[in-house]
């Protein structure tokens, strides 16, 4: 029996929440998309449950709208029906409206269409686009923006219907398969996407087939625009490797033409007039108001970036910081041509805001900084080497030995050269979950690793090399801290003045920066699975093997696998020695190797030390590595094959292991150490060590050396009206040569914007309180939490210091927050996801850790309410905490633990005021703040008084007849009418 004929369609639903049995459907549309039958229907759906304000702004279907519709079950069988037609339906739905989809939309069809998710297929074939939800397809899409707002499914579905025709355009664009492009080849991306998918059976990835059906499809199919589409392919050819290396170099990006220029001996520095007329250009270009803060700060930067020596400057929330500095740097670049600026950051966010927002801002059309040309410069392990690639294709795909999830993977990593150049730095978490391959395939394609002259084809001509070309073509460079302390020594020596903004980051940014570690992670994707193989994959020992008894003389072959089975028995070793280190009784987590570990043994509690079984074990690993370093170092002299890539790659696996093997030397030489911290990380299944500098002096007098021009700046500099423990924690003992203090021009307690409370009736926390102890203070937290969370219908962040606490409150008010419609989101990685849709969902509460504590913006009414769980003391268990309580003695409490949690507070409320019109409230829950001597250097470190409440009844009265009205909210607490004093229970 044939198969039918193809036939597609977009689809898209809207539902009251999350797939459970409290929530259900409220509408499904479905757009057919074969030529000139080009349908749009949906459906109206019952969902027999009470539903939202979050639900009726994303489908814009009213109350008694739903409620006059039929439901489900009534609709089902024509529903499902229309569906059967269709062999292959393409959908982009929220997380929690997949499953609706999947478990019920098509649950139980007999013959269901293909399901193939466009968010998926969008993050692989365009992943510069960062597609996270159907908003950001309407913004793309003009025909979905000519809907009517009031027909959200209409406007889904057109953005939908564009999308796939976006992604079709993809592998038609007029790439050619071959260097001779003869009529009727196929197009690059379409030829690699077949031959990737012919390594697997016809049932696997149904998501990458469905669009090679349509794209194949695509005259039948109504098209938004047919001009550009590529005569469909009447031959099969092979895309040889010499094919792709040379387009893969065509992508790469290229310097820009420009005259070289020696920058003059001397420096003109800019005058304060200079700075004042460009802010002043750039405040009348784009119509802003003329802000003194920021003009003093620009000033200082100034005299910073044209002046010698080593500055600091704090400028508070409002100030206009980023553009302060840049108006500064753009000045003397334009004043100074040949000179180069290089401005480093903590975040990724800050960088991204700096050279797609800021800089492009100043650089317009006969503006007097309009010739900027600034470059971004990141680690080489960001960067995926050219030749790496085209040996994995060699293997995967020419030679067949791949299985089709890695072909997919590698085909992605294509993707990433053809649209971001080859950077890597963020892989989204739809690929890394549906291709797993993708994290080895990036190990082993990764420049860091395998961009060297032994392995690389032209590594001077390579993703990373050509990425540092446009830095040493730019006069402003950004970086972040880590790659800033490895910079080459030929790029440092080009740059005089520097930039580092998020300062009080950078202490612990250059520690990392400055550590040596080790991890089975590292071991076994980099030498021991490329050596041994998996169950999917030969590895290489084996392939060596195969080769040399099919090749040599008898003698050659026995010794090289005697060498070979040598080698076995050392990763064996290997192996027993990581699983030592596993097995210690020591907990997940960080510690140092020193510290005493507490346990429960034959029913009582005894107290051990592991530092000598973890060296012990470390020499022991170390030996056995070293062993298999020599071994294949013996091989590749018995082979005798230098210019054969097979053997080749045996250098390659020997200078690992004997990078490894010296890594473990001076990871254990000096254990223990006043100057190095000793880190042990263990996880369930993954161990780490590590040797992080305690003292930076000398780094620092490097920095300075590098860079004569130095500015620290960042919002929250100081603590205590004083510098003094951002110079600790720099390990700087003279003050700076010159320091600002540029104060937040938002007067928080004359305006009312911010309100700071704490709850005094909840129990004091302390870590020794007994179990039911802590069960009562967790209870009324949690309840009060809740209160805090439903009073403001959302807006809020709510900032931990640990994840076990996160994962609690996670837990506890999963079930309670849907019956107030208020949507709950927690920190999963770099919660790129949970940030953007926190920032659209106005009612919603997102709970976060330390990276939301700093370098998050959420201005506007998405927050209006930061509550701090518990206060932000640091845990002595920390590896760098306990090693500075331990060498610095008495000292220690006042120079840093102290200082430590009143900078973290601050960093805390800034994220509730961004902007001059924010307002809000700043609730700690913690009411040691109040109760506990030891606690009130907190009180002294916010900009507003801090008020109590000693009753449950103070803080609902505050809530509802103070906070409420303040932030113009009463009216919808009316509308909602609903009360604060619920059942606690699920």
């Amino acid at each position: 029996m044939s198969s039918p004929s193809p036939s597609f369609a977009v689809l898209h639903l809207f539902s009251t929440g999350s797939y459970s049995r409290k929530q259900g459907l409220l509408q499904v549309g479905i757009l057919s998309l074969q030529r000139g039958q080009s349908v749009l229907k949906e459906w109206f759906i019952n969902p027999e449950v009470e539903f939202g304000r979050s639900a009726y702004q994303q489908s814009k279907i009213s109350k008694e709208q739903a409620k006059n519709a039929e439901t489900w079950a009534e609709q089902k069988e024509e529903i499902q029906a229309y569906l059967s037609t269709f062999t292959h339906v393409f959908y982009f739905q929220e997380r929690h409206e997949q499953a609706w989809l999947k478990y019920h939309v098509v649950a139980h069809m007999d013959h269901p269409p293909v399901l193939a998710d466009l968010a998926l297929l969008s993050s692989y074939f365009l992943p510069h686009l960062n597609l996270m939800e159907m908003a950001d397809l309407v913004a793309l899409s003009s025909a979905a923006q000519k809907k009517p707002a009031s027909l959200p499914m209409h406007g889904a579905l057109a953005a939908l219907h564009d999308q796939l025709f976006r992604l079709i355009e993809v592998l038609l664009q007029n790439i050619s398969s071959t260097p001779e492009n003869e009529p009727g080849q196929p197009t690059l991306f379409m030829q690699l996407l077949s031959q990737v998918l012919a390594l697997g059976s016809l049932h696997t990835a149904s998501a990458w087939r469905a669009l090679l059906l349509a794209t194949e499809s695509v005259e039948a199919l109504e098209s938004p625009n047919m001009a550009w589409l590529t005569p469909p392919a009447t031959v099969e050819t092979p895309v040889l490797p010499f094919h792709l290396r040379g387009l893969f170099t065509q992508w790469l990006p290229t310097v820009p033409e420009a005259p070289s220029v020696k920058p003059r001996p001397d420096i003109l520095p800019p005058n304060n007039k200079n700075i004042q007329d460009a802010l002043q250009a750039w405040y009348h270009r784009y119509d802003l108001p003329e802000r003194y803060p920021q003009m003093q700060y620009s000033l200082f930067c100034n005299k910073a970036i044209a002046g010698k020596g080593t500055f600091a400057a704090e400028a508070g929330t409002g100030t206009g910081k980023t553009m302060g500095y840049l108006i500064a740097a753009a000045e003397l670049l334009r004043l100074n041509p040949g000179r180069k600026v290089v401005v480093a950051t903590a975040t990724k966010n800050l960088q991204e805001q700096i050279v797609q927002g800021e800089i492009p801002r100043l650089r317009f059309k006969e503006g007097l900084h309009a010739h900027l040309r600034p470059a971004i410069v990141k680690g080489k392990n960001n960067y995926l080497c050219l030749s790496a690639l085209l040996n994995i294709y060699d293997e995967l795909v020419v030679q067949g030995k791949g299985y089709i999830k890695e072909g997919l993977s590698w085909l992605y990593l294509v993707m990433r050269v053809y649209y971001t150049q080859g950077e890597i730095e963020e892989i989204p978490q739809n690929i890394r979950a549906v291709l797993p391959d993708t994290s080895r395939l990036l190990a082993e394609a990764n420049a860091q690793e395998v961009c060297v002259p032994q392995l690389c084809h032209e590594p001077a001509k390579c993703t990373y090399a050509r990425h540092m070309e446009l830095a040493y073509a730019a006069d402003i460079i950004v970086t972040n801290h880590h790659k800033l302390l490895q910079f080459p020594p030929k790029l440092t020596e080009l740059i005089k003045h520097c930039i580092i903004d998020e300062a009080d980051q950078f202490p612990d940014n250059a520690r990392h920066a400055l550590s040596i570690g080790f991890s089975l992670n590292m071991l076994e994707a980099r030498l021991l699975r490329p050596l041994l193989g998996t169950n999917m994959r030969k590895g290489f020992l084996d392939v060596v093997g195969d080769r040399v008894l099919k090749g040599f003389e008898t003698e050659t072959a026995l010794l090289v696998m005697d060498e070979i089975d040598s080698i076995y028995r050392d990763c064996q070793t290997v192996k027993e020695s990581s699983d030592r280190l596993q097995a210690l009784p020591i907990p997940n987590g960080e510690q140092r190797w020193q510290e005493d570990v507490s346990f429960e043994e034959r029913g009582r509690w005894v107290t051990r030390n592991y530092s000598a079984d973890i060296e012990q074990t470390l020499q022991e690993l170390r030996t056995a590595i070293q062993f298999v370093a020599g071994k294949l170092e013996r091989i590749h002299k018995l082979l005798k094959k230098p210019d054969d890539k097979t053997y080749g790659r045996l250098e390659t696996y020997r200078e690992k292991a004997a990078e490894f093997a010296d890594t473990l030397q001076k990871i254990t030489s000096d254990f223990p150490s006043r100057k190095w911290i000793h880190v042990l990380e263990k996880g369930s299944q993954y161990w780490s060590v590590s040797k992080v500098p305690y003292y930076l002096q000398f780094e620092m007098e490097t920095l300075q050396q590098a860079y004569p021009s130095l500015l620290f700046t960042s919002a929250t500099l100081y603590v205590a009206s004083s510098t003094q423990y951002f110079r600790n924690q720099l390990g700087r003992t003279e003050p700076f040569d010159q320091e600002i203090r540029q104060l937040s021009p938002f007067n928080y307690e004359q305006q009312e914007q911010v309100q700071a409370v704490v709850p005094a009736f909840i129990p004091c926390f302390d870590y020794k309180m007994p179990p039911a102890e802590k069960q009562a203070w967790n209870q009324i937290a949690m309840e009060t939490l809740l209160k805090c969370i439903v009073a403001l219908n959302g807006r809020t962040l709510v900032l931990f210091t640990s994840r076990r606490d996160m994962d609690a409150a996670y837990s506890w008010l999963h079930s309670r927050l849907p019956a107030y419609d208020i949507e709950l989101l927690r920190q999963e990685g770099t919660s790129l996801w949970e940030i953007r849709r926190f920032r659209q969902e106005e009612h919603s509460v997102l709970l976060g850790l330390d990276r939301m504590w700093s370098g998050v913006d959420f201005p506007g009414v998405t927050l209006s309410q930061v509550i701090v769980f518990r206060l932000p003391n640091p845990s002595i268990s920390n590896p760098l905490v306990a090693h500075r309580k331990e060498v610095e003695g008495g000292m220690f409490w006042g120079k840093f633990y102290y200082p430590a949690s009143q900078h973290k507070l601050r960093q805390g409320f800034g994220r509730l005021v961004r902007r001059e019109k924010d307002k809000g409230a700043f609730v700690i829950l913690d009411s040691r703040v109040v109760h506990s001597s030891t606690m009130n250097h907190f009180r002294t470190e916010l900009p507003v008084e801090i008020t109590s409440f000693d009753t449950e009844n103070e803080l609902q009265n505050w809530l509802l007849q103070d906070l409420l009205p303040t932030l113009k909210l009463y009216s919808e607490w009316e509308r909602r009418a609903i009360s604060l004093n619920p059942s606690v229970e699920p």
